[in-house]
């Protein structure tokens, strides 16, 4: 779904929200990036999803399985505009995505308690949680997960990142200096609790700041700190 669609849609058929009109009228200066204070990609995001669902629940019901290529799908779909696709309750796709837009609004209002578009930033939907396989919840959540980390990026977007997906590492390699790469992980390189380096990377990965990964022996050598040595 393209915000050119949306607009135009919004033009041949107006939505019954005024939320939905103010959301698609902010959508006109988006920059295209996927901020964590922006209100404008929940909303689209849930619009895609709307429009997707109203296009398919007539052939398949409430079934997830449609999840797959599902965007690529959707695009084809309100490109090509078939009408053997089109449910019986719209008129044309204009009508159909403007529905989807009135949709989000009431799902943004849902999930978030509030009726104000100002409360619906990108950061209140996804933000990070990465949980700990036995720190779900209560104190052992907040003694072994990190969560409730406010992130940009969408599953789509160059920063991929979801509440729960996200680059398990980051790696740059430098072919012409080897010993100039750049490697983060998610958490840090121990899962031992209670160690120096059980965490100590998460801020580098969340915030984007590099960190060299010397590969010689000897530019290992010289930026070594600590040693791990496991014996039989």
């Amino acid at each position: 779904m393209t915000i050119t669609k949306l607009i135009k849609a919004a033009k041949i058929s107006a939505p019954k929200d005024p939320r939905a009109q103010e959301l698609i009228a902010l959508s006109r200066d988006w920059n295209g990036i996927a901020d964590a204070d922006s209100t404008v990609v929940p909303f689209l995001e849930g619009t895609r999803r709307a429009a997707l669902r109203l296009i398919l629940q007539p052939v398949v019901g409430d079934s997830t399985l449609y999840q797959w290529r599902s965007t690529a799908f959707l695009q084809r779909v309100l490109t090509e505009r078939p009408p053997s696709w089109l449910p019986s309750a719209y008129k044309n796709y204009d009508e159909l995505l403007v529905a989807a837009a009135d949709e989000s609004v009431r799902h943004l209002e849902k999930d978030s308690g509030s009726s104000k578009i100002e409360d619906w930033p990108w950061k209140r939907f996804d933000s990070l949680e990465m949980f700990h396989p036995l720190g779900r919840d209560g104190w052992l959540k907040r003694l072994f997960s990190i969560t409730g980390k406010p992130q940009s990026g969408t599953v789509f977007s160059p920063r991929a990142a979801t509440r729960h997906h996200g680059p398990a590492m980051r790696f740059v390699a430098n072919p012409g200096n080897w010993d100039d790469s750049l490697m983060l992980v998610p958490g840090g390189q121990s899962g031992q609790f209670g160690s120096s380096h059980y965490s100590d990377q998460f801020r580098y990965w969340y915030e984007g700041i590099p960190i060299v990964a010397p590969f010689s022996d000897s530019a290992q050598a010289a930026t070594r700190k600590h040693t791990l040595t496991l014996r039989p």
